[in-house]
């Protein structure tokens, strides 16, 4: 019974899908280099600034993500000019540049598949912009980032015409199934 389904040409084509879309994914192992905003935020605190006036503190927190499965070398983000103060979570090897047109560049040396890590920047005044992200090989793309991650439309259309695929495939190997093992256990039919 085993060795009818997996003969069918529909179980043959399922079976050498799979093992084609596993053998892909061990051989093209590669870093995939995302950036997402956060947060940013602006609190406005009563008797801190100087005389006991208000003090506005801007706040903003970046995350640079390998959502690839292999290491990501020389990652740089470079912002407008250097803020004021800001800190890098988890904590890592990094380094500082001051580029000669006055912009600041933070470089971290790898960054390991499904790996990331944050830049939180704090300041009193505006926030400097960020210009770039990049690694050796590669221009980080940024995604919109909210409580769950934002895929584009296409990709939500994509991932429903295969869900519903899915769906029709299990439900036809259950009725398949299902009709196998029924025409094995019934008495034949009577002789007249």
């Amino acid at each position: 019974m085993l060795l009818k389904i997996l003969s069918s040409p529909f179980a043959q084509t399922a079976i050498i899908t799979i093992v084609t879309i596993v053998l892909t994914q061990f051989a093209l192992a590669k870093g995939r280099l995302r950036w997402a905003n956060r947060h940013q935020h602006s609190f406005l605190l009563p008797n801190a600034g100087p005389n006991g006036t208000q003090l506005l503190i801007n706040t903003l927190e970046i995350w640079v993500i390998n959502t690839g499965r292999a290491a990501v070398e020389e990652i740089e983000i470079v912002f407008n000019w250097e803020p004021q103060h800001f800190e890098i979570w988890n904590p890592r090897e990094y380094s500082e540049a001051h580029l000669p047109n006055g912009r600041f560049s933070l470089k971290v040396p790898t960054l390991a598949g499904k790996e990331f890590f944050s830049v939180a920047l704090l300041s009193t005044g505006p926030l400097p912009e960020i210009i770039n992200v990049r690694s050796k090989n590669s221009i980080a793309k940024p995604f919109m980032m909210l409580p769950t991650r934002q895929f584009p439309m296409w990709f939500n259309v994509i991932g429903l015409a295969l869900l519903i695929l899915g769906m029709a495939t299990v439900i036809y190997g259950l009725l398949a199934l299902v009709s196998l093992l029924g025409a094995g256990s019934l008495p034949p039919p009577p002789k007249p």
